[in-house]
């Protein structure tokens, strides 16, 4: 924790202890309770004075709160009164009346006197300063994140600015609308009817989320119900982006203190979990109409903050505190049948939202809404514990047929979940455990039962949390066992392994293969089989963890364990051939794993009834291979062939094995110039994840990565690098292995040279270089590669211009021995060479350069409007202006501008505007390039840093030009 924040802490924990006390008395404590600080006396004595205020201090009156705890009560600059606002324009608005206050502002409707058109909104104008540019481009980021929310049940953005005097001003939708509570007491509604209003709220937020957004501020005035019986979620005007760095300072914290979570109090980071906490409170109060921590608004902020600090009264506590009047409310009922209602899953449900540690709640909004469909349909929550037998036989009756075994019990208790339990209903349902010995069945049996039964009571069964959680305890019961027998031990410890691995902790799983394999050799054709299909997931674990030689030996031992126990079998004989992974790769090359994976599926769709699981997997590494040689349309016809046999092959829409699939369409997606339609790839398999709690070959993590990737290609940096902070939290460094250490590192560098941060870019690349070298990487590599590309960028970029001479020479050469001087990749890399010699001066050796790539990209047949033709344009008028001929740069430029106009990216076509601006300026067209820049500046300063080359050129260029 940083000083300041505990200081302000200090600050509150002492205000706390004296808000009550009498004036004389509360002078003599904070002299000893502050011990000569001034600082924190001053802090705690403006908390005193906005205590003593009328009126929340978190609601509408923040600035005054934050004031006292950022600086010890200084005033903030004066403002108008809000009705002296009356009438006045902000923008293209008109003030016409105050219609409400929400966190850090007020909320007018306004009516547009533009004359583009009739309309009426509702505008909130934020009382907070924004006068440096760091708070104005921060305010423009949020502005364009805002923007992206389109969902009809969050209300629209219609525009936003700042005001004459500089105060920042959102204008929304206007909602003819009443609370949600107080439309459903109006209404009568029962409970199931507002459980179904509820739901639409969920949707909204849910829909935020995916889009890395969080509310922060969820209550019922920001949740207003039309004359359709339709939700508008309003006020995201304070909302953040997940992973804003700023989102953890408290003055730049909003809150309504009814609704405020622990982490909004005490200064804790926010995350979709704080808006969850919000969600408790509203649907605790649409249930029973009574507050679960007892918060009126007329109590004193001491009373409040007191209150918060208790354990929530539980739903049905709530409901039998209720009176008649409340229970008639909802649907007629009586105190004693509200109390009915509310007992049992709701009860469960609201006290799993509100659960003061964040992790410990509901892992997702999703997570929430599937228990609350769950009761509508009577069925088991999700979040419901399980600490009995009885638990566990209703579990087996609804998810087991027709076996006993462990392997079946523990499907059917994690199903959905992970890779290996798909695997293992699809291709163990029936198992030949059964003959085993009773003994050692009943055994497992009961080991599994004490398991369960000891699981914490509010742990779920099918999400990831909750399962591992669960896989845990396991693992720790069994460690302490020592007496079991190893025939009970090693095959539970290979269980927990696939287990783990499907979990993607390969750490974990490694070191239970290692033990459960120890030792054991097969006595029969169905335990080498299973065995082989062990050794498999063991291997993918070493190879995830980039062990590659103990990877591939592992896998050879289970291709050989194959040959050796079923030679007649096809279907065995098929995974034998099937299973590639990293360590094959790097031991076979590209060209050799493809032939062999291309031999496999020609197996595989000859065979009668090939194994589904397997056939998917074949068309993941073709998949895969096409996207290590940057073969974008095959690797989307290989993609999309995989998930059409899913299809027509019954694989469920959110098994993880189309998870790998959709990962690599949207890898093509990118690789054919589409980022848009990626983008939505990825959030539809992330939304899969979310629900099944496995990605199976592809993590959480790898997807934030090519998410960050979908959403660097069309501009979207600052949301990009969110997006990256987030895949960095779901695959620490330290857990990786060196490829995608430096494969993440790089990502990183990238991003913050097109944002401008030139010095981070450059010690992020050598950081990640550093992995490849350290490690003995070979340069033909594909990672490395890579990477190796990224970091040229960024020597461009920095004007490091010896170390990319010589990186680009090495590269150059494995280009040339790999994929040929007649190859797209190497033709790709004459154009940096180009751009090489223009920066050092060399104008000959650059048009050299230039015309060798124009031959190559016209013999591949690439067309017009492709981004290497669009890099080679920009380049001939970069060259053309630095030779002073303006006529043939403007020209180059003018075709580079209008091919990246029709593509996804507008802070390119704002940077293209820049440069074109450059030259007309030059030619004295003193009009069209002052234009040019009045289009690119904006988009500029919302996406990049001021000290960006490009941003940085067109400033000085609108300086130059009176702008």
């Amino acid at each position: 924790m940083s000083l300041e924040a505990d200081l302000r802490g200090r600050a509150l924990r002492i205000f706390e202890q004296v808000a009550d006390m009498p004036a004389a008395q509360r002078n003599a404590e904070l002299a000893v309770r502050c011990d000569d600080n001034a600082r924190l006396r001053a802090q705690v004595e403006a908390l005193l004075a906005a205590d003593a205020q009328q009126g929340e201090p978190f609601t509408g009156n923040a600035a005054r709160w934050n004031s006292a705890l950022r600086d010890g009560g200084a005033e903030a600059g004066a403002t108008l009164s809000d009705q002296a606002l009356l009438g006045k324009s902000v923008g293209a608005w008109r003030l016409l009346e105050v219609i409400g206050h929400g966190g850090m502002g007020t909320v007018y409707r306004a009516e547009r006197i533009d004359g583009a058109y009739e309309q009426q909104a509702a505008l909130k104008l934020i009382r907070s300063t924004a006068d440096s540019p760091v708070a104005r481009e921060r305010f423009l980021r949020e502005r364009q994140m805002l923007a992206r929310l389109q969902h009809p049940h969050i209300a629209t953005l219609l525009d936003g600015g700042f005001s004459a005097d500089g105060a920042p001003y959102f204008v929304m939708e206007h909602v003819a609308g009443v609370p949600i509570d107080q439309w459903c007491d109006e209404h009568r509604l029962g409970i199931a009817a507002r459980v179904d209003l509820f739901a639409q709220v969920l949707d909204a937020v849910a829909y935020a989320h995916r889009n890395l957004v969080v509310h922060r501020d969820l209550k019922p005035s920001n949740l207003l119900v039309d004359g359709n019986g339709q939700v508008k979620l309003l006020d995201f005007g304070v909302a953040k982006q997940l992973l804003d760095a700023n989102l953890t300072a408290f003055d730049d914290r909003v809150l309504t203190l009814r609704f405020a979570s622990p982490e909004q109090l005490r200064d804790a980071p926010i995350t979709t979990a704080t808006d969850i906490w919000q969600l408790g409170i509203v649907l605790q109060l649409l249930l029973t109409g009574s507050h679960p921590f007892g918060l009126e608004t007329d109590a004193s902020l001491a009373r409040q903050v007191q209150l918060l600090e208790r354990e929530p009264t539980a739903l049905t506590k709530a409901a039998a505190q209720a009176d008649a009047t409340a229970a008639a409310l909802r649907g007629g009922l009586t105190m004693e049948s509200l109390v009915r209602e509310l007992r049992g899953p709701l009860s469960t449900i609201v006290r799993s939202c509100l659960q003061r540690e964040a992790e410990s709640r509901y892992s997702s909004v999703a997570a929430l809404a599937e228990d609350l469909q769950r009761w509508r349909e009577h069925r088991p929550l999700l979040i419901a514990p399980v600490n009995s037998w009885v638990a566990v036989r209703l579990w087996l009756r609804r998810h087991l047929v027709a076996t006993t075994t462990i392997a079946a019990v523990v499907v059917a208790l994690l199903a959905g979940t992970s890779i290996a339990l798909w695997q293992a209903r699809e291709a163990r349902a029936q198992t030949r455990i059964a003959q085993r010995e009773s003994a050692n069945a009943r055994a497992t049996m009961r080991f599994l039962s004490d398991t369960l039964a000891a699981a914490a009571p509010e742990q779920a069964l099918d999400t990831e949390v909750s399962v591992r959680a669960l896989l845990d305890k396991a693992r720790g019961q069994l460690q302490q066992r020592d007496a079991v027998d190893p025939a009970v031990r090693q095959p539970m410890q290979r269980m927990l392994g696939h287990l783990y691995a499907s979990l993607n902790d390969n750490t974990q799983a490694i070191a239970l293969f290692k033990a459960g394999m120890s030792g054991v050799q097969p006595q029969s054709r169905e335990e080498a089989v299973a065995l082989a299909d062990d050794l498999v997931a063991w291997s993918d674990a070493l190879a995830n963890m980039e062990e590659l030689p103990e990877s591939l030996a592992l896998s050879l031992r289970a291709a050989a364990l194959r040959r050796q126990y079923a030679p007649d079998d096809p279907q065995q004989q098929l995974r034998a051939m099937a299973h590639l992974n990293l360590a094959h790769l790097n031991q076979y090359g590209i060209e050799a794993c493809e032939k062999q994976a291309e031999q496999a599926l020609a197996l595989a769709l000859s065979m009668p009834d090939p194994p589904t699981d397997v056939v998917v997997d074949i068309y993941f590494y073709l998949s895969a291979l096409a996207d290590f040689k940057t073969d974008g349309r095959r690797e989307l016809a290989m993609s999309d062939a995989g998930l059409a046999y899913a299809d027509a092959h019954g694989v469920p829409a959110d098994s993880p094995k189309r998870g790998t699939l959709l990962r690599y369409k949207a890898e093509a997606l990118m690789t054919l110039g589409q980022p848009a339609a990626a983008e939505a790839v990825v959030r539809q398999n992330l939304t899969a994840i979310e629900k099944t709690g496995s990605g199976g070959h592809t993590p959480s993590g790898v997807l934030y990565k090519l998410l960050s990737n979908a959403l660097q290609a069309q501009g979207r940096y600052r949301e990009a690098l969110d997006a990256l902070q987030l895949c960095k939290q779901l695959m620490p460094l330290p857990e990786r292995g060196p490829r995608n250490r430096g494969a993440l590192l790089m990502g990183e560098s990238s991003l913050s040279m097109v944002l401008g941060d030139y010095a981070q870019a450059l010690a992020l690349a050598e950081r990640g270089m550093g992995e490849f070298d350290v490690d003995g990487i070979s340069g033909e590599d594909p990672y490395r590669r890579f990477a190796q590309l990224r970091y040229l960028e960024v020597l461009l970029a920095g004007g490091r211009l010896g170390q990319a001479r010589e990186l680009l020479r090495e590269m150059l050469e494995t280009a040339r021995r790999v994929d040929g001087a007649d190859s797209l990749r190497y033709a790709a890399l004459v154009v940096q060479q180009g751009k090489l010699w223009r920066q050092s001066g060399d104008a000959g050796r650059a048009r050299q350069s230039l015309a060798e790539a124009r031959d190559s990209f016209v013999r591949l047949g690439l067309p017009s409007a492709d981004s290497n033709f669009i890099a080679l344009l920009r380049e001939d008028a970069a060259l053309a202006r630095m030779g002073g001929d303006l006529a043939a740069a403007e020209k180059a430029q003018r075709e580079a501008l209008q091919l990246l106009q029709a593509g996804p990216n507008p802070t390119s076509v704002a940077t293209a505007r820049g440069e074109l601006a450059d030259i007309l300026a030059a030619r004295s067209e003193r009009s069209a390039a002052q234009q040019l820049l009045q289009q690119a500046l904006p988009v500029l300063r919302a996406a990049v840093l001021p000290r960006e080359t490009s941003r940085a050129a067109a400033e000085a260029l609108a300086t130059r030009l009176s702008l």
